[in-house]
């Protein structure tokens, strides 16, 4: 079970991912364009093949992260991360040092002008929509302005200067943009998961007995009608037991009801640890009576559970200020292979009337019952 701080890693990775992805080709088809169109493969082939490899490079890292972490939802959160970061950052750092480049060397003076539009618009683009990490906000459009503005500065010319201050300007103002976005971001994904943790709470709570901790009558009934419906497409069968504590009425009145209401604990807890199956509901059925829906279990199987209860409950020793109490209980249950059009109260009945017919045989035991429609 991953922690609250994991989990909001782990939803921040995923969405960083996949508003990273259409980044993985985007470099990789700009530069050729570039590239090709000014044919700088062919008079700068040194220049084209460093920055191709290094753009591919990327571009495989990016890929391979991004495959690894569909496949493997069980991936290391933090090193997942910061891979991607690392790999959005050098895609950043390479591209701001191929522009400062391009305008420092005379060799490239028709691809000034569209790097000096695409770079702006890459570092705007990438830093708004990546704000969800901190350090990509901040550090991609620096490591894609700095290296051209120090160029320009370098030149000092009017017309560089005065670019180096424009871009040191929008670079200021991607800063303060992006952090409100990120900030919205992150005010956002927290009220969500908080709000998802309360909806569970409160659905948790709607159907928990409070005193025992088993689920309550409600989620008993919800799932009954799920598991019969179930059972009749499988044909298979589906059991009940209804759990009846013997004369629980003279512990509360000879030893108060909290003292009761520790037995009920107790008795809940023992159970709980005998039927272990996860598909099997244990539920309070009212006041010292409790069932257990058992899908897919046939009668031999329900007895023998049925007996292991009776047997676990009667040797329970119960201490009230050093005065040990022992309790038993009644059990009847009952079995059957459900049909659409048959009545669902049939079982409940059955093994009503079985606990009822254990009581009156002497109690501490278990009756089989049968169905009648």
């Amino acid at each position: 079970m991953l922690s609250y701080h994991e989990q909001l890693q782990a939803h921040a990775l995923y969405d960083l991912t996949t508003r990273a992805k259409s980044g993985i080709l985007t470099y990789a088809c700009v530069w050729l364009i570039l590239a090709f169109s000014y044919q700088v493969n062919i008079h700068h082939p040194n220049f084209f093949y460093l920055n191709t490899g290094i753009i591919f490079g990327i571009f495989v890292s990016r890929t391979f992260h991004f495959i690894l972490l569909k496949q493997n939802t069980g991936a290391r959160i933090v090193f997942m991360n910061q891979w991607l970061v690392l790999t959005i950052l050098a895609a950043a750092a390479h591209w701001g040092g191929m522009t400062a480049w391009i305008l420092f060397d005379d060799n490239f003076t028709d691809l000034r002008t569209i790097m000096l539009i695409i770079t702006p618009a890459f570092a705007l683009g990438g830093a708004c929509t990546l704000s969800i990490s901190s350090q990509i906000r901040t550090l991609y459009p620096t490591l894609m302005f700095l290296p051209f503005i120090g160029i320009l500065l370098y030149q000092g010319d009017t017309q560089s200067l005065s670019l180096a201050a424009l871009t040191s300007i929008s670079l200021i103002y991607i800063y303060s943009s992006t952090k409100a976005t990120h900030d919205d971001y992150w005010a956002a994904v927290t009220n969500h998961m908080i709000a998802e943790e309360r909806a569970q709470l409160m659905e948790k709570l709607s159907t928990t007995d409070p005193l025992t901790q088993l689920k309550n009558r409600m989620y008993f009934d919800k799932e009954f009608t799920k598991e019969w419906q179930r059972c009749s497409r499988l044909q298979c069968p589906l059991s009940l037991i209804m759990i009846d504590l013997d004369y629980f009425k003279n512990i509360n009145d000879n030893y108060g009801h909290v003292f009761g209401d520790e037995c009920l604990r107790v008795i809940a807890s023992t159970i709980s640890s005998i039927v272990a199956r996860p598909t099997d509901c244990i539920a309070r059925y009212g006041g010292e009576e409790f069932v257990v829906l058992l899908p897919n279990t046939d009668t031999e199987a329900t007895k023998m559970l049925a007996l292991r209860i009776v047997d676990t409950v009667a040797n329970l020793t119960l201490d009230n200020n050093e005065e040990i109490i022992s309790i038993t209980c009644s059990i009847g249950g009952a079995s059957i292979i459900p049909e659409f059009n048959e009545r669902q109260d049939s079982l409940i009945k059955a093994a009503d009337t079985a606990m009822y017919e254990a009581k009156d045989s002497g109690r501490n035991c278990y009756r089989e019952g049968t169905l009648t429609f």
